[in-house]
């Protein structure tokens, strides 16, 4: 079974300005070896940080934005209710109610402070990068 991964937003953001393992995690998209699932909070703060803080051209972030929903299997909105408060940020909240709506078996972060330490969420495995290539290489 391919698993169904959703992204938090510094995954995407590192893939796409420096190598390492969120390229390889969207190397594995590609390959077909993980099916994305996309969230538009994350597309949403994605194409805010690549413009904002990182000055992407607007052209390079619709680029972008349109590649990941192209590899995407799966997308969800925003959630309708005010997600249960988990991780302690309301940010977070939302990407944990996203990767349940959307049938996702992982959510792959690089956030320390709020998701990772939750490991688990109905279900939802919450891993960063490495460990989920870690994975992939074992299979």
């Amino acid at each position: 079974m391919t698993p169904r991964a959703l992204c938090d937003t510094n995954v995407l953001v590192s893939a796409f300005i420096a190598g390492g393992p969120p390229s390889r995690v969207i190397e594995a998209v590609i390959d077909g070896r993980i099916e994305l699932v996309l969230a538009d909070p994350v597309l949403a703060e994605l194409e805010r940080v690549l413009t904002l803080k990182l000055g992407f051209e607007p052209q390079r972030v619709r680029e972008i934005s349109t590649l990941l929903i192209d590899l995407a299997s799966a997308r969800v909105g925003t959630p309708a209710k005010t997600p249960e408060a988990i991780t302690g940020d309301p940010d977070d909240d939302v990407i944990l109610a996203c990767g349940v709506a959307t049938g996702a078996h992982i959510i792959v972060s690089g956030d320390r402070r709020h998701l990772l330490p939750v490991g688990e969420y109905h279900g939802l495995r919450i891993i960063a990068p490495q460990t989920l290539l870690a994975e992939l290489s074992r299979e």
